[in-house]
């Protein structure tokens, strides 16, 4: 197994990491920067863009072309093609202390983001939206003190997240009724920050400030840790033309409790040789 650094852009909070299949590319982004970053697999080149809010939480793949993102108070559609950005919505506004975080699109293509507590980590007071290809933003869950780690099943029936009990991954059916219900426990006692799931279904959980990731079964089964030594892990994404390599994105200054002492703080890390392989992501239907 090798491990690398994508570019040497590097982070002071790397987080949302998306692979667009359609263009070998990967997205991700400075949460507060706010920038955004996308290195073309194909060319070997990188891009960037500074982002006109204060905190970005994650991005969404068009599949007519172009990004959504979750940024602040609401979400944006984004051109990177001419760095316009428009408001789709502000549902967060007036809600002093809150931020967009963490978001993923389900496999209907709507796109789901939450929210997380920027002054007070411990109130669970932050919802979850769903982003319907309309344009439509509907509330579909509550609790939250920090959103994280939203993805799905691959025929979309369970959705797994975390952030509204510490330390507990969550499992609640999904289904194209496109709510969740049903939420129990997937692993308790974990340190669990972004998500994702592989070709098998199993989850892949970034363990802020364990310095691993972790595989997990749908029955919540620990199938294997990843250790990634000194580096604070915050996400992590499937991708390349095989899909068979894991981006992990990374903490590169001290933020919150956790200080990074790995030799590619911030940087985006590039797991080859693993064994394992993901899915290509849905994209936004709007």
């Amino acid at each position: 197994m090798k491990i690398s650094a994508l570019t040497e852009h590097r982070c002071r909070l790397g987080e949302g990491p998306v692979w667009d299949a359609a263009r070998q590319g990967l997205f991700w982004v400075d949460s507060l920067g706010p920038a955004l970053y996308r290195f073309d697999t194909v060319t070997g080149q990188s891009e960037s863009w500074r982002l006109p809010g204060e905190q970005i939480g994650s991005v969404a793949v068009r599949g007519q072309g172009g990004l959504i993102l979750a940024m602040d108070q609401g979400f944006y559609d984004f051109d990177p093609a001419t760095g316009s950005i428009e408001t789709i919505a502000q549902p967060l506004a007036g809600r002093d202390g809150l931020r967009f975080n963490d978001g993923k699109v389900d496999p209907f293509g709507s796109f789901v983001a939450g929210g997380m507590n920027i002054d007070d980590r411990n109130r669970e007071n932050c919802p979850m939206f769903r982003l319907t290809p309309e344009f439509e933003v509907i509330e579909i869950l509550d609790g939250f003190h920090c959103f994280n780690g939203p993805c799905f099943s691959p025929d979309g029936g369970k959705l797994y997240v975390c952030g509204r009990e510490p330390g507990l991954i969550e499992v609640f059916d999904y289904g194209r009724e496109q709510r969740p219900r049903n939420g129990r426990p997937l692993l308790e006692d974990c340190n669990p920050d972004g998500a994702t799931v592989d070709a098998e279904g199993y989850v892949w959980s970034a363990q802020w400030n364990d310095e691993c990731l972790l595989r997990i079964s749908a029955e919540g089964r620990v199938d294997a840790r990843l250790p990634l030594p000194g580096h604070i892990v915050t996400s992590v994404m499937f991708g390349g033309p095989e899909l068979d390599r894991i981006f992990v994105t990374t903490v590169g200054d001290q933020i919150y409790d956790a200080r990074p002492a790995g030799e590619l703080p911030g940087r985006i890390l590039v797991v080859e040789d693993s064994g394992y392989r993901g899915r290509a992501e849905p994209v936004f239907a709007g």
